[in-house]
């Protein structure tokens, strides 16, 4: 006798249908840039009506950030793995240079986002969601610093400011001109900083 199928409940379909909608929207994205995706790509990716994207996302601006917000998530998770693996702020770099040097070393996302931010700096509604956006990325940069350094000669959040300047730039440079500068190249310029947080 076959086993009787278990129904969802409300709050696992939502978010199963979330989750859907999320992985489509990052796959059409990738695919047309965010100007030229629609919601009606998105949700005929899914296998879902336009009414079920509306449902869950007020807007393709609110979609877009929630893709933003996961891909962070995945990231501050997986750093949270490499430090509980790691003995010193050394070993984490060291872990870090087995993977690609930088976060932004995803071309389809890095070239997302970049058209993001250009979007949000042309809308003054959206310029203030994608900023906070930007501010949890320096808070976690800023905690992962207090982790590995102490005593440091400028302030932990500003530290962190930079880095995120860094990584940002060097992923740039290293999309527009990959012969002349290396993803890796935001490791190296890590491994200078904590070497001279070191001796300060």
């Amino acid at each position: 006798m076959p086993m009787p199928v278990k129904r969802l409940s409300r709050s696992e379909s939502v978010a199963r249908t979330r989750a859907a909608l999320l992985d489509a929207a990052e796959a059409v994205f990738a695919e047309h840039g965010f100007g030229r995706t629609s919601l009606e790509q998105i949700a005929e990716r899914a296998g879902y009506t336009r009414g079920a994207v509306y449902a869950n996302f007020a807007s393709k601006d609110d979609l877009f950030l929630a893709v933003l917000d996961r891909w962070l998530d995945e990231d501050i998770e997986h750093a949270r793995h490499i430090n509980a693996d790691s003995h010193s702020a050394r070993d984490a770099l060291a872990h870090l240079r087995e993977l690609d040097g930088n976060r932004f070393a995803d071309r389809d996302r890095f070239l997302l986002l970049t058209e993001f931010r250009l979007y949000a700096l042309r809308n003054p509604d959206v310029a203030p969601r994608l900023a906070e956006y930007e501010r949890r990325g320096i808070a976690w940069y800023t905690d992962a610093i207090r982790t590995w350094a102490a005593d440091l000669p400028i302030p932990t959040e500003q530290l962190a400011t930079i880095v995120l300047a860094l990584e940002n730039g060097i992923a740039t440079l290293a999309h527009l001109a990959p012969d002349d500068v290396r993803h890796h190249a935001f490791i190296d310029a890590l491994d200078l900083l904590t070497r001279a947080a070191q001796r300060g």
